[in-house]
């Protein structure tokens, strides 16, 4: 719960930063569990298509939907955002959302940016908050390539055809909720959820990780 709490606060954030409202279509990409897209539209009542690669994920999504007491305009797709099916490839976007989603592709990060740019309308706005720094095996699959900086994330937001709204080294945010959820699994004596935030809050500390928001928009 605290998880989502925190998870759910980033979001609303998020979406602030990024004007969301009901008129606003919005694409996730790398949605996982859904509470990023369940809690958009619950708070800007915006209509949300939420993609992931892993099935059990959209279960829990789709799980997680279906016990809400308010009907959500939030649809899940199984599917891999490299190769969209037809009915979410052809509709038109006004937001692309990657919260926490590029980091297990960060050697192809350029490749996950055009594809959000592709499902943009003109003018449409791209959502991207994520993990930085060189490489660590806990934030990077890849570990032949070191994780991009924020500036290589800014630049390839730039190449990849957007104007840059707003950019954030959100590192401090970073730092405190993982000491927040660090103080939450020590009251609950969880050792292993107390070991795995203490190696994160080590690594923030020592800048070997970092994470960065961007706001931009679609020229």
């Amino acid at each position: 719960k605290a998880v989502v709490s925190t998870q759910s606060t980033g979001t609303q954030y998020l979406g602030s930063l990024g004007q969301l409202d009901t008129r606003s279509i919005v694409l996730d990409m790398g949605c996982g569990e859904g509470t990023p897209a369940l809690t958009m539209a619950k708070q800007f009542g915006c209509k949300v298509v939420g993609v992931d690669v892993v099935a059990n994920n959209i279960a829990s999504a789709k799980k997680f939907q279906a016990e809400e007491s308010s009907r959500l305009n939030v649809h899940f797709h199984e599917a891999n955002f490299f190769n969209l099916p037809a009915q979410i490839k052809y509709e038109m976007f006004t937001h692309v959302w990657a919260q926490v989603s590029f980091f297990h592709n960060h050697a192809h990060l350029r490749k996950c940016v055009d594809v959000a740019a592709s499902m943009l309308k003109s003018g449409g706005t791209f959502i991207l908050v994520d993990y930085y720094g060189p490489r660590h095996p806990v934030f990077t699959r890849d570990t032949t390539k070191k994780a991009p900086d924020m500036e290589e994330y800014i630049q390839t937001v730039k190449d990849a055809g957007f104007d840059i709204i707003i950019q954030e080294d959100a590192s401090r945010h970073f730092l405190a909720g993982t000491t927040c959820l660090r103080k939450i699994a020590g009251e609950e004596k969880n050792q292993v959820e107390m070991n795995f935030y203490d190696g994160r809050i080590s690594s923030i500390k020592e800048k070997l990780i970092g994470m960065v928001i961007i706001i931009a928009q679609k020229k």
